[in-house]
């Protein structure tokens, strides 16, 4: 599958999810403040469901514990997550040099405040924040990797940036634990960090006009004992993700990114969709 056509479906589910959730929302006001709106694209459905005898007791339970369900699971996680922000943000202040933040901002050109250095001994690189994604690098890492290589893992970082990719992964794996029952958002999750990941590799190596440092510092990440996770919030971390595939992509950039079609979870979540929305 071409990475084109997995940006191309993530888009198609975040529009998909959006339509449910608006119908979602459109059915509480409807029942909270006896209004109906103007004009329900899924009218038709609820013909059809009619016509084949659902029963509409049954119909109308199952859709209200639906949809209690799926709102207070998006607001429990919107919670979960605000609360890992802020304990986030609380350990990067407590650990952050200055100094050195500065440092690396200046040479590599990034914007204020778009690098964070912390003092911690383990190897950590990864972009964080939605809005004002910046990266986060460890003075563990530094100690590690040699200039070059540094300056690729950067590039890749840098890449996250540019795409927003932590508000991308945060948006999936919301939508994957809310909307738990349509199966295409599981794989999604599953596959689309593999996209973003060759990506950014494959920027780093256009800006580095070769691939060999990018693989030295992910062969040297990776003979590295797994970090412990300090910073529990939406990320895209340099090495997490789908190694054996970016090693393959490192020694060949011009491979492309084949993954097949889940078909089965495509017209089972298509199948669902039309339910909801005509039971909705």
């Amino acid at each position: 599958m071409k990475e084109s056509r997995i940006k191309g479906l993530y888009l198609a589910s975040l529009a998909v999810s959006g339509a449910i959730l608006l119908q979602m929302l459109l059915y509480l006001l409807q029942h909270l403040f006896t209004w109906r709106p103007f004009f329900n694209i899924f009218d038709l459905c609820i013909i059809l469901f009619q016509k084949l005898h659902v029963p509409a007791p049954l119909a109308w339970y199952a859709i209200n514990v639906l949809i209690l369900h799926t709102f207070g699971l998006l607001i429990w996680l919107m919670v979960q997550h605000a609360r890992d922000t802020w304990k986030a943000k609380k350990i990067v202040k407590l650990s952050e040099v200055s100094a050195l933040s500065q440092q690396y901002q200046d040479q590599f050109g990034l914007r204020p405040n778009a690098l964070s250095m912390i003092s911690y001994q383990a190897p950590i690189a990864m972009t964080v924040g939605l809005w004002k994604p910046r990266i986060l690098l460890s003075t563990g890492l530094i100690d590690m990797l040699e200039p070059n290589e540094l300056k690729a893992v950067i590039e890749h970082e840098k890449c996250h940036v540019r795409y927003r990719d932590p508000l991308a992964g945060l948006l999936l794996a919301t939508l994957s634990k809310a909307m738990w029952y349509i199966p295409i958002f599981a794989w999604l999750v599953e596959k689309y960090p593999i996209m973003i990941e060759l990506r950014a590799d494959k920027y780093a190596i256009s800006q580095m006009k070769q691939s060999l440092d990018l693989g030295s510092a992910l062969l040297k990440l990776l003979r590295q004992a797994p970090t412990p996770q300090i910073i529990s919030l939406s990320h895209a971390s340099f090495a997490e993700t789908s190694m054996n595939v970016r090693i393959q992509h490192i020694l060949d950039p011009q491979m492309k990114l084949s993954l097949h079609w889940p078909l089965i979870r495509m017209a089972s979540s298509l199948l669902i969709v039309i339910l909801l929305n005509g039971l909705i």
